[in-house]
């Protein structure tokens, strides 16, 4: 019992005060106490503070920014990672470089900063440890719940946009919170899977970039949904397999 309180239900304590946190920080915006275009940058600045709070009161996990100790294997247990988002950064610092540079390009390369450190300090650095307390000797396991918990918060986006999109959007966050998942149990190194997340997201620079106030090109036909749920499913599995491998003898840090 102490190790569900103090664990897999104090991850659920902490998904439910990051959505809390969240959406009063939308509610201040919407009285007109910050600025519309500061939205994004205002809530996870909320997020990234609220939740540093909440580990200190309640969670007390380590959270381990770096590690330069045999960096060079770092990289090659963060090699499949590093591909599938090389990948994805290529095509979009492609659209990206089409555009006409801009205070918004900087403006929105910032944001996506503060977005890769806030979700990865809250479900790979707080997160994840807090769940490895119900599943001692489990890396795996907790990785993949960690994960759910993380596509499971883009469910927010269903309140603008359709769930078409979220969808796989979803699978795609479980994908990458898996890799990035084992990345951080196999490196203690939080700082590598924040770089590859703010690549990730590069697209949202390009987005936003374009469509600044609506989400009018968010969309996405049924039937494509379900073909790229597909394939993410699939990504995902081949991920967990992956993660799997790397996590057989590691061991999850969860107490100061």
């Amino acid at each position: 019992m102490k190790s569900f309180k103090r664990g897999f239900g104090l991850a659920c304590l902490l998904f439910i005060w990051v959505i809390a946190l969240y959406f009063g920080a939308a509610e201040l915006v919407h009285l007109k106490f910050i600025p519309m275009h500061w939205t994004g940058i205002f809530q996870d600045t909320v997020v990234l503070i609220g939740v540093w709070g909440f580990n200190q009161l309640f969670g007390h996990v380590p959270v381990k920014l770096w590690s330069g100790h045999h960096f060079g294997q770092q990289l090659r247990t963060a090699l499949p990672a590093i591909i599938l988002v090389g990948l994805l950064a290529a095509v979009n610092l492609g659209k990206l470089s089409q555009l006409p540079f801009s205070g918004a390009i900087i403006f929105y390369s910032c944001y996506v900063l503060l977005i890769g450190i806030t979700e990865e300090y809250v479900f790979r650095g707080v997160l994840l440890p807090i769940v490895a307390r119900s599943f001692p000797g489990k890396a795996l396991l907790s990785i993949v719940i960690s994960s759910a918990f993380f596509g499971g918060m883009h469910l927010i986006n269903t309140s603008h946009l359709s769930l078409s999109y979220v969808l796989p959007q979803i699978l795609f966050a479980m994908l990458l919170g898996t890799l990035f998942g084992g990345i951080y149990v196999r490196t203690h190194n939080l700082t590598i899977p924040i770089i590859l997340h703010c690549l990730t997201d590069i697209s949202i620079i390009v987005q936003l970039v374009q469509h600044p106030t609506n989400a009018s090109n968010l969309d996405m036909p049924v039937q494509t949904s379900l073909i790229v749920a597909g394939v993410y499913f699939i990504l995902l599995i081949l991920a967990i397999i992956w993660v799997a491998r790397q996590t057989k003898r590691s061991t999850i840090l969860t107490e100061r």
